[in-house]
Order: C-alpha cells, then sequence, then structure tokens
C-alpha cells in the first residue's frame, strides 16, 4: 500500500515494496524485450537473424559436391545429377566453391579408404590449372578412374598450396563391373 506523501511530495515505500517493484520493473522489462524480438523477428527489421558461422566452420575445409554433369549456368555441379557413385560409363565431375579467393589452379589428392589405412593413389604433386576461374569443377570419365584407381571408396582433398591444410574434401566410390557368375560344370 501507498503511504501519505511525505514532506518532499513523494511516496515513502518501505524496502520490501522497493524490492517487490524493481523485480516486476524487471520482468515487465524483459517480456517487453522479449515482445519486440517476437514481433520483429530479432533484428528490428522484420528479417530473421542468421547464425555467424563459428570460427571451427569457416577454418574447415569445403565439402566437395560429387555428380554426373555441371550446371552450365554456375560452372558447379548440377543439382539433378548430385551422386557419390560411379560406375564405368559415367562422367565423374567434381566442383567446389571454398570461402574466400578461388585459386588459378589447384592440387588433388585421392586416397584409397580401406579398413584403417588411408593409401594415397593420386598425390597432390601436378597442379591444375582451372577452366572456370569463379568454381573448382573438374569433369572426367569414370573410367578413367577406374583404369587408374581400381574400384572402391575414395577420399579427396583439393588444396591451394600442398603444403598448406586442404581447401576442400569429399568422398566418392568407384563401382566396378560387376562380373558374371561363372557355370559350374
Amino acid at each position: 500500500m501507498a503511504r501519505r506523501p511525505d514532506g518532499d511530495g513523494g511516496f515513502a515505500l518501505s524496502p520490501r515494496a522497493r524490492w517487490i517493484g524493481g523485480w516486476i520493473a524487471a520482468v515487465l522489462l524483459i517480456a517487453a524485450i522479449a515482445l519486440a524480438f517476437r514481433l520483429l523477428g530479432g533484428n528490428g527489421d522484420g528479417t530473421v537473424v542468421d547464425p555467424s558461422a563459428s570460427a571451427s566452420s569457416v577454418s574447415g575445409p569445403t565439402r566437395i559436391m560429387f555428380g554426373t554433369a555441371l550446371d552450365p549456368v554456375t560452372g558447379e555441379v548440377a543439382a539433378d545429377s548430385r551422386t557419390e557413385r560411379f560406375g564405368e560409363t559415367d562422367a565423374f565431375v567434381y566442383s567446389a566453391l571454398p570461402g574466400g579467393t578461388v585459386p588459378e589452379a589447384v592440387y588433388v589428392e585421392v586416397r584409397l579408404i580401406a579398413g584403417e589405412s588411408n593409401d594415397p593413389v593420386q598425390a597432390p604433386v601436378d597442379a591444375q590449372a582451372l577452366p572456370n576461374p569463379e568454381v573448382i569443377a573438374f569433369s572426367v570419365p569414370a573410367s578413367a578412374l577406374l583404369a587408374a584407381f581400381g574400384p572402391g571408396e575414395y577420399l579427396m582433398l583439393i588444396y591451394a598450396d600442398p603444403a598448406d591444410d586442404p581447401i576442400a574434401e569429399g568422398t566418392f566410390t568407384l563401382i566396378g563391373p560387376v562380373a558374371s557368375p561363372v557355370a559350374s560344370p
């Protein structure tokens, strides 16, 4: 309850009443802020707040996308051709869009993933110039890879400089021709 005004014209509240009033004011302030975020979307302009990338996600390699065709507009793997499994008659296409500047040339390493070994089947020794300077993208016949590497699951690493960490990585599988059963005599 409020008391009669004291000598300076204000209300004299007990310490307990001031404590309760402070908590009520704090709760109302928090509720008003929450309501503003709910109504305005968090940015004050009605747009959704986008989470910023963490330091760990920025510093890691970009994912390599695999497929059977390049998109003629973007130069990247076409969305409707994405796959990570390639047979002898397929085109083997891959692309990556690393954060920052796309290098003029890249080094590609391919490792066979088998059990605990990670044996390289292609070392990153020869620089490959990029046909499109806006994206890292290449297309080769899968039959050429099957002839060079054989069937199996592989890890591909792309480097701007082979002495540095990879800027992109991804896994793919080469499927060899299925052997037909031999008739028993």
